[in-house]
This record gives C-alpha cells, structure tokens and sequence, in this order.
C-alpha cells in the first residue's frame, strides 16, 4: 500500500492518480472530515484525524505500507518532519510532494518575513485595516498579537463548523470573518480587498493551487502593502517532487517497489 498524507486538493488529486495509474491500494490521511469527504474515491483508504510520530509508525506497520508521500500544505513543516522520522523509523521510502511557489514580482510594497509573528509585527506597522489570507491553523498568532490590538483585521477563513467555534475561542468578531472556501479568482480578491478598504493583506506563497498567484496580483493592482510568509526549510535529505508526472519517473526507478 502508498499512503499519501493528503493535506491539499493536489494532494488529493494525486492519490487517486497513483491509484489508478499503479492499481496499489492507497491510504490517504486528512485531519478533518469535511477532507475525508473530498479524499473518498474508490481505491482509496481514507484516515481522518491528527497522528502523531507513533501513531504514523503505527498506522504504516497496519497497513504494510512501503511508500510514504507526504503531500501535506508547503507550510505544514511540523507533519512534514514527523512523516519523514516516522519512515525513517521503520524504514520504508519517504518522498515530499509540494507544489511549486508562486514567482514574486518587483514591487516596493511586496515584504518578506520567515514567519507568523513577524508578519503580524509587521502588519501592524504597515497600517490601520488587515487582510489575512492565511488560514485559520495560525489564526492564535494573529489574534494574541499586540501590534495587532489596535488594528481592523479581516480573516478569511474555511466555512466549518470547528473552524467558526476556534475563531469565537480567540475573540475574533463574526463582522471581520470571511468563511469561504478558496481559491478565489483575481476579480473576487480585488473586490475583497477592495471593499474592506485594506491597506495590507498578509499571504503564503501556496502556489497556483492555492490561489498565491491571483491574490498577488489583486492586492498590486490595489497597490496595498503585500506581507509574503516565506515556506519553511524544504524536508532535509528528501527526495522531492512537484508533479504526477515526476511521481510517474519516480515510480518506474524505485527498485522493488512495483
């Protein structure tokens, strides 16, 4: 069996194409059930919650699993070490999927910074109305942050219920929540952007799929401040790759894996 940590719709996409390419089984893991719901196809062994090292090891002992993908978020850095160590642990191959980022473009208002805490320190100083496209797995970051107390921020967040109750946890008011599911197209962002008056928007560079591209490239025609979170360290020693195509080459050269 392949597993394939699915945390993305290219991981997802990808799953269901290892499986119909190589006819192996294949368990995909998410954390919710909503991405349980998307990961089901037929083929496909799905595995909702949060696992840790053990619990990983556990779960590829459990289903004789001698590939492991992890195509979690390009910032899920935690997962992404954990799967490798647990791989690693029982020694079976470990590959990262990830999909490539966005090319940045020359703009004076375009800054960089390594993480969440910089980029609501930033932020704050920047100006008076934030908009966040960053998800609601650092959402605590942005809420606790004191540069940020004083500021109008807007969150865009997915519509799940969990997501909605962890977001009334921190105090953040229904009035400055977006619950949408992206990604959003380069007319819906500006139109956001526009309409809620941001003198900033905070961003990952996720890549095409995950809409980098058009909020971009909405917040320069706006010419608002643009924060970029850079992608964590790439999985040290780990062979990588950022297509189907690459998997295919990939598969064809693992010697005793088909």
């Amino acid at each position: 069996m392949i597993w394939v940590i699915a945390g993305t719709l290219d991981g997802r996409t990808l799953a269901v194409d290892i499986q119909e390419r190589t006819g192996e089984d294949v368990l995909v893991t998410v954390v919710s059930q909503y991405g349980a719901e998307l990961a089901a196809h037929k083929g496909i062994t799905v595995h909702t919650g949060r696992l840790d090292q053990q619990a990983m090891q556990n779960l590829i002992k459990e289903h004789n699993v001698r590939l492991l993908i992890d195509a979690s978020h390009p910032y899920a850095a935690v997962v992404t070490a954990t799967a490798q160590e647990a791989a690693k642990a029982v020694g079976i191959p470990f590959v990262r999927f990830e999909r490539k980022e966005v090319p940045l473009p020359e703009y004076d208002k375009l800054h960089h910074v390594s993480n969440e805490e910089e980029a609501a320190t930033l932020a704050g100083e920047l100006g008076k109305v934030v908009y966040l496209t960053t998800g609601s797995k650092t959402m605590h970051v942005f809420a606790k942050s004191e540069a940020l107390q004083d500021k109008e921020v807007w969150t865009r967040v997915l519509p799940t219920a969990e997501v909605l109750q962890m977001m009334e946890d921190l105090g953040v008011s229904p009035k400055y929540t977006i619950a949408m599911q992206g990604p959003f197209s380069y007319n819906m962002n500006k139109v956001m952007f526009q309409d809620t008056k941001a003198e900033v928007v905070v961003m990952k560079n996720s890549g095409l799929v995950g809409g980098s591209d058009t909020k971009l490239q909405a917040a320069i025609d706006l010419d608002v401040h643009v924060i970029v979170i850079d992608r964590p360290t790439p999985a040290k020693g780990a062979v990588t790759i950022s297509t189907v195509e690459e998997f295919k080459t990939l598969w064809e050269d693992y010697d005793g894996l088909h």
